[in-house]
């Protein structure tokens, strides 16, 4: 996991005002010690967010499958099976972008990211693929492992899968050829299958490695390790969404926006996509998904300086709630809404410099094993 250079000055400002000396016998609750929550902290996390939206992917991504096996297998195949199997496909990308708040372990050591979601896209690479005599199976598909070759890796995962529900303009029809209904259930049958292996993976990795740092077999050779995994996980997709993913389509003035190279053109899901990056990265500091809630960063930051604690929670909900402000699709905004992006942008940066200052420099103060 990449680890993030301290702010001398600026990222210790905030916490200079409210730091108090602490101890790890020190009761933070009347139950629990500092040092009893680090331990619970990375146990719950697990438990409560990693597992759980695991399994809910698993299942998304079985639905995803057999949807767009329905649209494939039907000789003619009607809009309601189409409107089926998009609706499916957002379904799972709430899910998948959410699991981006925490892009540690096997999703990231593995390459499940690229094999699902390596965008943009090149339409007519697809187009020269399907006018090919190359087999269109999952078991193909597979041979696109090389994250280096991201011409390849572009031809696999939800975006492909996309473009053949979408089409360049939002309005596919469902006059499938039979080349087209083989990709698509390859496409999704792949989805399907690296989902499931990162679920199992993931049990192992939240369990025995997470949970456990300094254990034979863990990556985290600390507690202080497994939780700065964590942060930095948080301020990567802050980062990403902030600085990659609304930036380069953004451009530097309206004329040089590119609403070509955004992340889902097709069915012009990039604002949800980004939105629920932020939801994920909230809900992991927060150790909360679902209705369900446990020990967290929150919890921990808060026991030596609940300034920062709520300074973060009110940044992430500010950024969250930006995306408000903008009224169209981001494909549109790019050019008609500019201000309105900026505003996000600002927020997201505003989030990001408090996570990688202050976060990451409370975490290096006070979690000492």
């Amino acid at each position: 996991m990449k680890k993030y250079a301290l702010l001398p000055l600026a990222g210790l400002a905030l916490l200079s005002a409210t730091f108090t000396s602490c101890k790890d016998d020190k009761k933070v609750e009347p139950d629990m010690t500092f040092d009893e929550m680090k331990v619970k902290v990375l146990a719950d996390f697990g438990t409560t967010v990693g597992n759980p939206l695991y399994n809910d992917f698993e299942i998304k991504a079985a639905n995803l499958k057999a949807t767009v096996t329905t649209l494939a297998s039907a000789a003619t195949p009607t809009q309601a099976q189409l409107d089926a199997a998009r609706a499916a496909w957002k379904d799972v990308r709430v899910v998948w972008e959410q699991s981006e708040g925490f892009l540690i372990g096997p999703v990231e050591d593995d390459n499940y990211d690229p094999y699902m979601d390596t965008w943009p896209t090149d339409h007519n690479a697809m187009e020269t693929l399907l006018d090919g005599t190359d087999p269109l199976t999952a078991d193909f598909l597979t041979g696109y492992n090389d994250p280096e070759k991201e011409a390849e890796m572009t031809l696999r995962g939800f975006h492909p899968l996309e473009y053949l529900l979408w089409g360049t303009d939002g309005n596919r029809q469902p006059n499938y050829s039979q080349r087209e209904k083989d990709y698509m259930v390859a496409l999704a049958t792949d989805i399907h299958n690296n989902v499931a292996a990162l679920k199992t993976k993931g049990a192992t990795f939240f369990t025995a490695e997470l949970a456990q740092p300094g254990v034979s077999g863990s990556r985290y050779t600390s507690k202080k390790d497994a939780l700065e995994a964590i942060a930095n996980g948080l301020i990567d997709i802050v980062s990403e969404v902030g600085e990659g993913k609304m930036v380069e389509p953004f451009g530097e003035t309206a004329t040089q926006a590119d609403s070509t190279i955004t992340e889902s053109p097709y069915s012009h899901n990039s604002l949800i996509d980004f939105r629920n990056n932020i939801i994920g990265a909230r809900n992991a500091y927060l150790c909360s998904y679902g209705s369900a809630s446990g020990k967290s960063l929150s919890d921990l930051v808060k026991a030596n300086n609940a300034t920062l604690d709520q300074t973060i929670k009110s940044q992430f909900d500010a950024a969250i709630n930006s995306f408000d402000g903008i009224t169209t699709t981001f494909e549109q905004a790019v050019y008609n809404q500019r201000s309105q992006v900026q505003n996000t942008l600002s927020a997201l940066a505003t989030l990001k410099g408090t996570l990688e200052g202050n976060l990451v420099t409370y975490i290096q103060q006070y979690v000492k094993d």
